[in-house]
């Protein structure tokens, strides 16, 4: 009876000190687990895993817990107004090309990169003189406006180049802008009449409301299907400028 109770004894013991060293270790595995789940700047990739671990906080990131930037301009991907910019390419704060001399045109494709401010530029940033031209010829080369097929969305690329006819605008003060809205083909002349009508209202919008120009210096004009100027469809879903004498 006696060893018995004294085997009883030790095998308790032996469970306790089990139990304990059990215990002891589970607590080091948590402890473990709460370090592996620490993620500082909360993009969703723990610390011992994130490459830059002080990302911004709403910032798209990587497996590695680095912020985006699909274009390599610099500029977060979810704050880049322009996300898909040119290899190399010199950006501003928002991810838009620069624009050295303000005419409009961006500077990698700016033929005349220090042309004065408010100058009437063609495609390539070239500055067009106006003396002894007609206007039809000076309207050509003020940017016309594309759009999709039954869109009315001004796209970010498009809306750029209202920049160049509000910078005309400017520093114009006398110069109105007839703003004329054109569709292809597709659909009814009724449909198509009334979409170039809100593709000039929305080129017209873009001018008053971001580009601050008056909308008394603006004339909103639909020509439809009309007016085609090519074979291609693309080319005809477009808003162009005329001069108002």
């Amino acid at each position: 009876m006696k060893y018995g109770v004294l085997v009883i004894a030790a095998l308790i013991g032996l469970t306790s000190c089990g139990t304990k060293a059990l215990q002891e270790e589970l607590g080091a595995v948590k402890g473990d687990l709460a370090k592996i789940r620490i993620d500082t700047d909360k993009d969703g990739v723990p610390d011992y895993m994130d490459k830059e671990s002080t990302t911004p906080a709403g910032s798209l990131v990587d497996g590695a817990g680095r912020a985006l930037d699909l274009d390599g301009d610099g500029i977060r991907h979810e704050v880049d107004l322009d996300p898909f910019s040119q290899r190399g390419v010199s950006v501003d704060a928002s991810g838009i090309e620069k624009d050295s001399d303000m005419d409009g045109v961006a500077d990698s494709k700016d033929l005349e990169p220090d042309t004065r401010q408010g100058a009437l530029v063609n495609f390539q940033g070239k500055h067009i003189e106006t003396a002894g031209v007609s206007m039809k010829v000076a309207e050509a080369f003020i940017p016309e406006v594309s759009f999709a097929t039954n869109s009315v969305t001004i796209s970010l690329d498009q809306e750029t180049r209202l920049l160049t006819v509000a910078r005309m605008l400017r520093a114009n003060p006398s110069l109105r802008l007839r703003v004329v809205g054109h569709a292809d083909k597709t659909g009814s002349e009724r449909v198509n009449l009334k979409i170039a009508e809100r593709r000039a209202n929305a080129v017209a919008k873009v001018l008053v409301n971001t580009y601050m120009v008056s909308e008394s210096r603006l004339e909103v004009v639909s020509m439809g299907e009309v007016d085609p100027i090519s074979r291609k469809n693309q080319h005809n879903r477009r808003v162009e400028f005329q001069f108002i004498r």
